[in-house]
């Protein structure tokens, strides 16, 4: 009886693994069982068997990104060679590829690049990359992908955070390889002055990177004389420089500046760059109380400021389109939906819930109707308004004042992320303050004296 060969046979494992869809662990332990009875199967091999049998007609199979996972945790696959297996053929004409296909905002069908790339750059966040040599072949396989897609955000993420990931901020600043530092420097220029257009606050981090890592297309020259040499015009260099139109910004003043006459683009920029920071929050690796305040700036701040320009947008747009709008180009590594919080990004659960708590929050303050939630979310939402509704401070006082048992339960509210935490803290501001007066008001007294007064305390105190 003749042989089987050795691709057939991995081929068939492979195609069972996903027709029985067992879990991760589960999918490792089938492949040591088989490697205990067959010769083993190479890191390419199972890359190339588990794209081609999770991605068909288009669509990719959630239990892909699961597998491949759990190869990379189990060092059977490295970040480099999956990277390389979906990267496109170059086109025959030269050109660059349009970031449609990385940077699609239909989420409910994303193209498989989009799907590995958010894959890889959750790991490499969560420091994934601990070798010297890993940091450099990935980057190196970076390199014609910024060729290829030099304005595509979803890539500008992927870089930014191998970037900062703690193995190149220790090994970078200090390395030699200026041919290297030349070669992938001359390819984030252009991604860099692609994404100042459409993403700055992205851009500008990547251009601190470059700065940093002395990342540019050029060797570093021999410091010249200048004062010493005839070529005084390099002092005047600013003269050739031509001015170009203002570029809107994504965070801090800028973004009120920017919108000053079109409230429109303020509310989405503002929404766009407060999780923009909750992002960058969690990349930096910052405490947990950090982006747990971040994140209900997002959820209990943001929706009740949004409040006031509801009354300055008029038709056709609505303060629903800015959301809309908003939400289809935040970071989606950070932000999953849910099917992609289950598949790809289940430890940064945190972060996945926040979508959908800011739109409910939203809702909760009547810029948006509830039954618009699970479109803009794109997927069926997995909470509901409190029950309680929406708090008013003036009410919670009363209560407060009337119960102060309620006090301790407002305390304990505060950390809820459903959009009242506002007027819950204004409520206890105030409730105490009562307290504290109708405490010391029997124990101060006033003596005047012509027309001075004079404070004294009594002796109760």
């Amino acid at each position: 009886m003749a042989t089987e060969p050795a691709e057939s046979r991995g081929h068939k494992f492979v195609g069972a693994c996903f027709r029985s869809r067992p879990s991760s662990q589960r999918f490792l332990d089938a492949l040591q069982t088989y490697e205990a009875k067959y010769p083993p199967l190479s890191s390419s091999f199972l890359a190339k068997e588990l794209l081609d049998a999770g991605y068909r007609s288009g669509v990719v199979d959630p239990r892909l990104p699961i597998y491949l996972e759990a190869l990379l945790d189990a060092k059977r696959l490295d970040l480099s060679t999956l990277l390389s297996f979906i990267q496109p053929s170059p086109p025959e004409d030269g050109t660059a590829f349009s970031s449609s296909l990385l940077d699609a905002g239909d989420s409910a069908k994303p193209s498989l690049q989009t799907v590995i790339l958010q894959l890889l750059t959750r790991k490499i966040a969560n420091a994934s990359i601990r070798e010297d040599s890993e940091l450099f072949l990935f980057l190196k396989s970076v390199i014609p992908w910024m060729m290829y897609f030099p304005s595509s955000i979803m890539l500008g993420f992927l870089v930014s955070a191998t970037l900062g990931c703690p193995v190149a901020q220790e090994i970078l600043p200090n390395a030699k390889a200026n041919k290297f530092k030349a070669s992938f420097g001359r390819s984030l220029t252009p991604l860099i002055g692609n994404l100042s257009q459409t993403n700055m606050q992205l851009a500008g981090t990547l251009n601190y990177w470059q700065k940093h890592y002395q990342l540019h297309d050029e060797l570093p020259a021999e410091p010249m004389d200048v004062l010493g040499s005839e070529e005084l015009g390099a002092l005047t260099f600013q003269d050739s420089v031509m001015d170009h139109e203002p570029i809107n910004t994504r965070a801090g003043l800028y973004i009120y500046l920017n919108a000053l006459a079109n409230v429109p683009t303020l509310v989405t920029d503002l929404i766009l760059a407060s999780f923009d920071i909750l992002a960058n929050a969690m990349y930096r690796t910052e405490p947990s109380q950090s982006i747990t305040i971040l994140r209900s700036f997002v959820v209990n701040k943001l929706p009740a400021f949004l409040n006031n320009y509801t009354a300055v947008i008029f038709p056709p747009l609505t303060i629903e389109t800015c959301i809309s709008q908003a939400l289809l180009r935040i970071d989606p590594a950070a932000f999953p939906s849910f099917s992609q919080m289950f598949d790809l990004l289940g430890k940064n659960g945190i972060l996945s819930e926040t979508r959908q708590e800011f739109l409910f929050a939203c809702a909760l303050h009547q810029l948006i109707p509830e039954g618009s939630i699970e479109g803009l979310l794109g997927d069926v939402p997995m909470q509901s308004l409190p029950a309680s509704g929406r708090y008013a401070k003036n009410e919670l006082v009363a209560h407060c004042t009337a119960n102060p048992a309620r006090i301790e339960e407002l305390i304990a509210e505060l950390e809820n992320m459903e959009g009242n935490a506002g007027e819950i803290a204004g409520a206890l501001i105030e409730s105490f303050s009562v307290r504290l007066k109708l405490y010391f008001s029997p124990c101060v007294s006033s003596l005047t004296i012509g027309r001075s007064t004079k404070i004294k305390v009594c002796p109760l105190v």
